[in-house]
């Protein structure tokens, strides 16, 4: 099954245990963090269970600048859990990340174009993805819709955990069609 991919700019491939020393950057940037609604002063071991978990994703991809291989953030596709608490087998919960330094260049439009065609040839049957985003993460948003991602819940607030205050987010939709060979 094909999980490599090159665009004009970057370059997807699985994200490895090697990826770790640039997964912790970027995930210890406080812009990245409140994107993600998580905080920036998370532990080393914390961030090397997340990375550890993540690659347990059915698709875990490493986005990298195609000609400098530096690593500018990740991709996930985290098995959707359906209304009973099971695994859905066609339908994913969307994650991602993006260096601060690549904002705003339209780099993650195009990373994410590409995993998503790389996750409907290797299903080869209709898939539906859902992503959240912070209410006040305009950038998220112009992304999810960029791609044809729709709103679902304008406004939700999703239950947290530890006694966290609730974030407000939205809710996206997007389903893919089976790739015709």
């Amino acid at each position: 099954m094909e999980r490599i991919l090159e665009t004009a700019r970057v370059r997807l491939r699985p994200l490895t245990e090697s990826d770790l020393p640039g997964y912790q950057r970027l995930l210890t940037i406080p812009a990245v963090a409140a994107a993600n609604g998580s905080p920036a002063d998370v532990s080393s071991a914390q961030i090397k269970r997340w990375l550890a978990a993540d690659r347990q994703s059915p698709f875990a991809f490493t986005i990298e600048d195609k000609s400098t291989q530096r690593f500018m953030g990740t991709i996930l596709f985290y098995q959707h859990q359906t209304d009973t608490g099971a695994p859905s087998d066609d339908a994913y919960d969307l994650g991602y990340f993006l260096d601060p330094v690549d904002w705003g260049q339209g780099l993650m439009p195009e990373a994410l174009a590409g995993s998503l065609l790389l996750v409907q040839r290797a299903k080869q049957r209709p898939q539906t993805v859902w992503a959240t985003c912070l209410v006040t993460n305009h950038r998220s948003q112009r992304v999810l819709e960029k791609l044809g991602f729709t709103v679902v819940l304008p406004h939700f607030e999703a239950p947290t955990i530890g006694g966290q205050a609730a974030t407000p987010e939205r809710l996206y939709r997007l389903d893919l069609l089976a790739e015709k060979n």
